[in-house]
């Protein structure tokens, strides 16, 4: 049975997925909500979410699908405008505590609905707005100093079997379960090398993306500069492990 004291915002995701698990371990039955925006990928986070087994929650969807093609046109890739924001107010409409996921590195996107401040500032106002309804309202990342490799090994290290995190819909492509291109496939790919894993299913090649190129200029630069404004410090050292045990030269 759900209860109320947790409730994950939803996406079908790697990350949501452990972050249900991650609830579990500490003595929750969270509560899972899904928004779908009617993205062009909406449909294979629906098919994710709503396999049923022992390793997948039940998700309540809030159906918002119109919003997509009315802003659509203002979208970078992919990126949805404040859209942590609009899920911090519909989860705190259900329970005190929201899990919004953000990993290690991802708080300092120019975004700024996962960083730091995003989460204390947020937490702020919907403990004052919520107050009729709950003493005190926390909006925050369970992952917050993990990266996504240390999620996957988290996920391994409890029992959840790798086939059960292939399963789960990162990929932006809309109609490639993986296209292996997109930023999403991309990070996912990586975070799974750097456990040993090569995760089966893509389109393309990640390795071959122009994302990944991207990275082998970008990280190296960052650690060279000792800037960490868009890489976090642990996050490029991670990088450059797996491509030095890959033999993938740098190109920073």
């Amino acid at each position: 049975m759900q209860d109320r004291r947790l409730v994950i915002m939803y996406s079908g995701g790697l990350d949501s997925l452990i972050a249900y698990h991650y609830g579990r371990s500490q003595g929750y039955q969270p509560h899972c909500i899904h928004l779908n925006f009617g993205q062009p990928y909406a449909e294979k986070e629906l098919a994710s979410i709503l396999r049923a087994s022992e390793w997948h929650p039940s998700v309540d969807v809030l159906n918002f699908r119109e919003l997509y093609d009315l802003f659509s046109s203002r979208l970078t890739n992919h990126i949805i405008p404040s859209r942590n924001v609009l899920l911090a107010v519909l989860g705190s409409m259900f329970g005190p505590r929201i899990w919004i996921n953000a990993l290690d590195g991802e708080q300092n996107g120019k975004e700024h609905d996962k960083s730091e401040r995003y989460f204390q500032d947020v937490s702020a106002l919907l403990t004052f707005t919520n107050e009729f309804f709950q003493s005190q309202t926390v909006v925050e990342s369970p992952f917050a100093s993990m990266s996504k490799g240390e999620v996957i090994r988290w996920a391994l290290g409890h029992g959840i079997p790798r086939e059960v995190l292939f399963d789960t819909s990162s990929c932006y492509s809309e109609h490639q379960h993986k296209c292996g291109t997109c930023i999403t496939c991309v990070k996912r790919y990586i975070a799974f090398l750097e456990n040993d894993i090569e995760e089966p299913g893509y389109e393309v090649d990640p390795l071959k993306s122009q994302y990944f190129a991207e990275l082998l200029i970008e990280i190296p630069q960052a650690l060279q500069s000792r800037d960490f404004a868009r890489f976090t410090e642990k996050r490029s050292a991670e990088f450059m492990a797996l491509i030095n045990r890959l033999g993938v030269p740098a190109n920073g």
